[in-house]
């Protein structure tokens, strides 16, 4: 019983250590019908977010 909930918690531990957070740059920005796309990049990695309504893009984003 010991050793399981050691072997869990070891599991759950190093699981966190490979959740990554980037934050990408603003690249581009389009609209679409009534909608932006916010297009972010940081040139490993691509993202594109769907704003609805008015407003910019921010020029950084964080993604996980």
């Amino acid at each position: 019983m010991i050793r399981t909930t050691i072997l869990l918690a070891v599991a759950l531990l190093s699981s966190q250590a490979f959740a990554t957070v980037n934050t990408l740059s603003l690249v581009d920005e389009y609209t679409d019908g009534s909608s932006k796309v916010c297009i972010y990049s940081d040139g490993h990695r691509t993202e594109s977010v769907v704003k609805e309504g008015a407003g910019s893009c921010p020029s950084k984003k964080t993604f996980h």
